[in-house]
């Protein structure tokens, strides 16, 4: 049986000046969902700003996420589905993220509801991180309350 090659999207981006196809993860979501949604994604015309979207790589995985802030050297970044932010160097980032097909919409990174949507997500980040941990939270809860209930039963069914 075949190996199957990785990807190596450094090669495309410097061959065709563009990489597009599908994403996978969900870091991204709600914006990009696997298997549904496609990127298009450019080298970098000079320094990020904050939105954009990069591309980097982390180990061996290609990783896309939002830049939250730009530094001397590199970026903030973090993905619109997670609550960690990530120090990338202005070096490894290999592309952004200029336009996306999501479901059967073309989206440009330009259009000015998708840049609302991301100042919105970017905004929201304090809300959602707080709501995400009182979930965690309870998810013990009531872990721990149905825990006692077991031992309880079970010990008078002895």
């Amino acid at each position: 049986m075949e190996k199957k090659e990785k990807l190596n999207i450094e090669e495309v981006l410097l061959k065709e000046g563009k990489y597009v196809g599908p994403t996978s993860g969900v870091s991204m979501l709600p914006m990009l969902k696997t298997g549904r949604d496609s990127v298009v994604i450019r080298p970098p015309a000079g320094r990020l700003k904050r939105l954009d979207v990069a591309l980097y790589k982390r180990g061996g995985d290609y990783v896309l996420h939002r830049v939250i802030e730009v530094k001397d050297g590199g970026y903030v970044i973090r993905g619109d589905n997670c609550y960690g932010d990530e120090a990338v160097r202005e070096g490894d980032v290999l592309g952004v993220l200029t336009e996306f097909f999501r479901k059967d919409k073309h989206v440009f990174c330009t259009d000015k509801k998708y840049l609302r949507y991301a100042k919105r997500r970017v905004k929201l980040y304090p809300a959602r991180r707080f709501f995400a941990r009182v979930k965690g939270r309870l998810k013990n809860v009531v872990k721990a309350c149905r825990g006692r209930g077991k031992k309880r039963n079970d010990g008078a069914e002895k």
